[in-house]
């Protein structure tokens, strides 16, 4: 047989073996549900995770569902989600004996701003007023609280806070002057302050604490540890999206939000100095927020930090991105 005639029965061969014999099927993605508070930056990096294909990397196909905190905690409970983009209210839950936990942190302080009406010149002038939060019992009011303290006021007695759930209705009721004041987060602060309402006050410039991150069940960690840990790593990749990819960043953000790209800029420059390099969660900043609960006798006195946070699952994920990145770079271990 001529090699030329042996070359093409070789390759009709080869066709009829492709042509008969079923592909192999793509590794199937693990389908979780994840729920964030609202549609604000404070979610940048779920939302980077999400548009920039980080879950899906990471072998998961993740639903974004956006409710209030507390429906996020009871739905993790109920096993309706896998994982919440909460934080403080986690952290609450679980000092109260809610089974579950804290994992990582996106953003190391808060970035909210304590936006007025312009007849407002000073933060003590909101005594007898009312301050638009996202939810009672949320972060957002917990940030609210403490700013109003670290300037003389005292929440309780002196200011009233009104629930309006999602920052844009909270920005609607200022501007119909149904509140006098909101605590609002970039974009709508950078919203407010363009259309003449003044940033009284910024919480990254007098609190320090960890403020949005990713929790799950305990019996999440302990029965399926390994989708945990690609949920937290899709995160701090987003993370290091952020930073090292501006334009990237910019462009989530001016989709997300359907702003024009000047804000989105804007807005980038204003928060991304606050979110974590890496997802840790620093002990020092929960035992903080656990003092406060304390004193406002909302916990035990006895909680510590290990029953309410997991600080295990960001470690190994880190080693192992680590030993990843060594390996692809050519370093030894």
């Amino acid at each position: 047989m001529r090699p030329f005639q042996r070359s093409v029965q070789c390759l009709t061969v080869l066709f009829v073996l492709f042509a008969v014999t079923p592909a192999l099927p793509v590794q199937a993605q693990e389908r979780v549900r994840i729920t964030y508070a609202n549609n604000s930056l404070s979610f940048l990096i779920t939302f980077i995770a999400k548009d920039r294909g980080y879950y899906g990397k990471n072998g998961l196909n993740a639903e974004l569902v956006q409710v209030r905190s507390s429906v996020a905690i009871a739905a993790l409970v109920s096993g309706d989600s896998d994982f919440a983009e909460v934080l403080g209210s986690a952290i609450r839950s679980a000092a109260r004996g809610i089974p579950i936990r804290a994992i990582s942190t996106s953003i190391r302080a808060p970035f909210f701003s304590l936006v007025v009406h312009p007849d407002i010149k000073s933060v003590k002038d909101l005594k007898g007023r009312t301050i638009g939060v996202t939810s009672i019992g949320g972060t957002n009011q917990l940030s609210t609280r403490l700013l109003l303290r670290h300037y003389g006021i005292d929440a309780d007695r002196e200011v009233k806070m009104l629930a309006l759930g999602e920052e844009k209705f909270m920005a609607e009721a200022l501007r119909v002057r149904h509140v006098d004041a909101v605590m609002v987060a970039p974009p709508f602060s950078v919203i407010l302050k363009r259309q003449g309402f003044p940033l009284l006050a910024n919480t990254a410039n007098v609190l320090s604490f960890p403020f949005v991150g990713l929790s799950t069940t305990v019996e999440k960690i302990r029965q399926n540890r390994l989708q945990v840990k690609r949920a937290l790593k899709a995160e701090v990749e987003a993370l290091t999206y952020l930073r090292d990819n501006p334009s990237g960043s910019v462009e989530v953000i001016r989709k997300r939000f359907a702003m024009e790209e000047s804000m989105a800029r804007e807005s980038y420059a204003v928060i991304v100095d606050a979110f974590s390099k890496d997802g840790r969660i620093d002990p020092a900043g929960i035992e903080s927020l656990l003092d406060l609960e304390r004193k406002a006798g909302l916990i035990a006195k006895t909680v510590t930090v290990d029953q309410v946070v997991d600080l295990s699952i960001g470690e190994e994920v880190l080693k192992e991105m680590g030993s990843e990145a060594r390996v692809g770079s050519g370093m030894p271990y």
